[in-house]
């Protein structure tokens, strides 16, 4: 009985923590049954392609080819794959993507523990998977592995400092090599163990004893060391990252500014107190705790590292791509930040000056972060809790900044109250009513990002062909080719790929077909639509105004539709130019290349701009029809003798289509200028295409 009891009294002791587990598992579950595709593009349909490659083969490639090695979170999710039903295998990804993610919370307690009583580190384990980041734990991306791992590492880090021996150091390296194999931002972990080495050797009883003789001189010498090994590692990161050397070269107020964009929204999304507490706790007295030191110092040097990486990021985003509030990069802190507000509510310990601090600097970011942006906001899921207060009680800014300013004074009041009470029953009660209201918040702004992106999951379900695998269905999993142009929005082409695993390859004939993974601008090996080089598949999915030769199988899903191939591959007809939704630019083509019905005909030109009544910028056309040639780029071209025609099109007209003699194969070329643009025109347009007007084109051939 005596060896049983203490296994009893460890499973009971669990069981708090293993509850809050099943709990979390069965809301994000819940969240994760409601999303119905993936939506964050190229990331998911990117990893899906890499998993799948490594359940079908055992090496990592895309559409076919070849992979360097990204991240272990594809071969965590390459078991799935075995699931020969897509929907169910896609079912199964995110409830193991929820499972990872949410075990975060046996780290976080293990973290919380070291500086808190149970109850409290509880409160901090909860805290740390109850943010809005959990959002992303359905989603086929890195982060429901990376978030529980970076926890593990930061509190084996804490571990060492703590307890410093040859036993823990070499277990925290390598959990933070699989941290970096997991994401390659958590190669920041690094600096943090680097950090952690120094304070430890630092505090060696014969680094003190070194030190206890140093001068004056000797203590700014070390100081003009360390900063000149700073210049040298901003050299050598400069040298090995170009967004370092960019950033940190040109951009050095882009830094500042967006790098307390992304805290300050991880500040609103974790309920304000917990960022002003575990900041605060950086200012804890030690008195001599092993334990409390390791927390400061674990603590000061990740939120410094995930920081200026976070600001590096978003600096570097914003000349490249488009300026982001990047709390994504942030949230590896949370566990962090509530286990250093477990330490204030159990200990009350803090100086009143560190709370004061650190509320004035949540204030300033309160004040500075543009907290309403567009919703669902993927690289920040904490401003879910603003876009609420937006969306359903129609707060404009001003309102959700003061409502949040005042969350913080409450919270921040609320806070030296449980201090000054320390050791009162009020004073412990106040402590949970704060615990309570934090988890509240929290869990609210997680579920509201979740809905956000499960609402955008549907929009985009809804618009797909149904059943989601039909070329898996119709083909028996057959490899499957899809061909197509002008694919502006690449969003059906990844859903099409993800859902239909027979679908091996993506080829465009105008060089607009989107990644991930290898595409294809086939060449024109002869004027009769022959292509090169010829994939050798049964099937082909052409899509929006291209058409092979083959027999049609099945029924058109949209703008598209599977064929048969009459081999070798040859395009009968496509169109160059021409969005989905019938508009052309300045410039689109045309090339037939056989038709059975006849060579001798027509080929028909229609133009409108039916679809805009507004201003009227009238467009000069010219329309030319010649001899379809292979081009010196191995694309269609316009041969001669050719015909031109010119016309004119103006706002909300419809003239009667043109038809001009043409014999196949041949070729049209359509080219309208000026052309205009309905968001520069309209204020109530979102569309900024510069538009020539909508065009189909056909052969009419002679009977």
């Amino acid at each position: 009985m005596t060896s049983r009891r203490p296994l009893l009294d460890r499973a009971l002791a669990a069981l708090p923590l293993a509850l809050l587990y099943l709990l979390f598992c069965c809301l994000y579950f819940w969240q994760a049954s409601q999303r119905l595709t993936p939506t964050i593009f190229t990331d998911e349909v990117e990893f899906a392609q890499i998993s799948r490659s490594i359940a079908e083969t055992g090496d990592a490639a895309r559409r076919g080819v070849p992979h360097t090695f990204q991240t272990l979170y594809t071969i965590l999710l390459a078991p799935v794959w075995w699931i020969d039903d897509t929907e169910s295998a896609y079912a199964t990804a995110k409830y193991v993507g929820v499972l990872v993610m949410a075990s975060a919370i046996f780290p976080a307690y293990a973290l919380a523990r070291m500086v808190a009583a149970k109850p409290w580190a509880l409160f901090a384990a909860a805290g740390s998977v109850a943010i809005p980041a959990l959002s992303y734990a359905p989603f086929l991306v890195e982060e429901p592995l990376a978030y529980p791992i970076a926890t593990v590492a930061l509190y084996l880090i804490m571990r060492f400092v703590a307890s410093p021996g040859i036993q823990t150091l070499p277990v925290a390296a390598a959990v933070c090599i699989a941290a970096l194999l997991v994401r390659t931002q958590l190669a920041v972990l690094f600096v943090v163990l680097a950090a952690a080495l120094a304070a430890v050797a630092w505090e060696t009883e014969p680094v003190r004893v070194w030190r206890t003789g140093w001068t004056r001189w000797d203590w700014l010498g070390a100081v003009v060391l360390l900063v000149g090994l700073a210049v040298v590692l901003n050299a050598g990161l400069s040298h090995a990252s170009e967004s370092w050397y960019v950033t940190t070269t040109f951009y050095k107020d882009r830094l500042f500014e967006l790098g307390l964009w992304a805290a300050g929204a991880l500040a609103i999304g974790m309920g304000l107190l917990p960022f002003v507490g575990g900041l605060a706790a950086l200012g804890t007295r030690w008195g001599g705790d092993a334990r409390l030191r390791a927390f400061a110092i674990t603590a000061s040097s990740a939120i410094v590292a995930f920081g200026f990486y976070a600001a590096v990021k978003a600096a570097y985003l914003s000349t490249t791509f488009a300026t982001r509030v990047i709390e994504r990069n942030l949230i590896y802190l949370a566990p962090l930040l509530f286990a250093g507000t477990a330490l204030l509510l159990d200990r009350a310990r803090a100086r009143t000056w560190a709370i004061a601090v650190a509320a004035a600097f949540t204030l300033y970011l309160i004040l500075t972060t543009p907290f309403i942006q567009t919703y669902p906001y993927g690289d920040a899921p904490s401003l879910s809790i603003a876009a609420l207060a937006n969306r359903e009680f129609r707060w404009d800014s001003a309102s959700v900044e003061r409502a949040l300013v005042l969350t913080l004074a409450v919270g921040t009041a609320l806070l030296l109250a449980r201090l000054l009470l320390r050791g009162r029953p009020l004073g412990l009660a106040l402590g949970g009513v704060l615990a309570a209201a934090v988890l509240g918040w929290t869990l609210t702004a997680e579920i509201y990002a979740a809905a956000g992106a499960n609402i955008s999951a549907r929009d985009f379900h809804r618009n797909l062909p149904k059943p989601l695998d039909w070329i898996d269905e119709t083909t028996g999993r057959e490899p499957v080719l899809y061909l197509g142009q002008n694919v502006t929005d690449p969003t059906g082409v990844y859903l099409l790929e993800f859902w239909n695993r027979s679908l091996k390859q993506v080829w465009s004939v105008d060089g607009t077909a989107p990644g991930p993974g290898p595409v294809l601008t086939p060449d024109l090996a002869r004027p009769d639509g022959t292509l090169s080089p010829d994939p050798g598949l049964e099937y082909v999915v052409v899509d929006n105004g291209v058409e092979i030769v083959g027999e049609k199988v099945g029924r058109p899903r949209g703008t598209l539709q599977l064929f048969r191939v009459d081999a070798p591959l040859r395009v009968r007809y496509a169109y160059r130019g021409v969005s989905s939704d019938g508009w052309m630019g300045a410039r689109a083509s045309y090339s037939h290349f056989s038709d059975p019905r006849g060579s001798e005909g027509f080929a028909k030109i229609a133009l409108s701009r039916t679809a805009w009544c507004g201003q009227n910028i009238p467009g000069n056309v010219v329309v030319r029809v010649g001899p379809a040639v292979v081009g010196k780029d191995k694309q269609p071209a316009l041969g001669r003798p050719a015909r031109r025609v010119r016309t004119v099109i103006n706002a909300c007209e419809q003239p009667d289509p043109l038809l001009i003699p043409a014999r196949t194969p041949f070729h049209v070329d359509v080219r309208i200028g000026p052309t205009f643009s309905p968001a520069k025109l309209d204020p109530n347009s979102g569309d900024v295409r510069d538009l020539g007007a909508q065009v189909a084109f056909d052969f009419v051939p002679i009977r």
